[in-house]
């Protein structure tokens, strides 16, 4: 797929100076760029959607500090 982008100058510069300094064509930075970012935030929704299906009960501040041992 291509895909045409309009950034700021000041974003592309800093996007070239990236994929200059690990030695790579823009095209492939900003392609693993966007594939690890989006991976990311698909995993982070995955998860969060997992947890409100199926939610636990919260701790209160007391209980966390004496799970953590922090309670004298």
């Amino acid at each position: 797929m291509t895909v045409t982008l309009n950034i700021p100058t000041e974003l592309e510069a800093q996007f070239i100076a990236a994929a200059q300094a690990r030695g790579v064509p823009v095209s492939d930075f900003l392609r693993d760029f966007i594939v690890e970012h989006f991976q990311e935030d698909t995993d982070d929704l995955g998860t969060a959607l997992e947890r409100l299906s199926d939610p636990q009960p919260g701790l209160t501040s007391n209980q966390l500090r004496k799970n953590l041992g922090l309670d004298c």
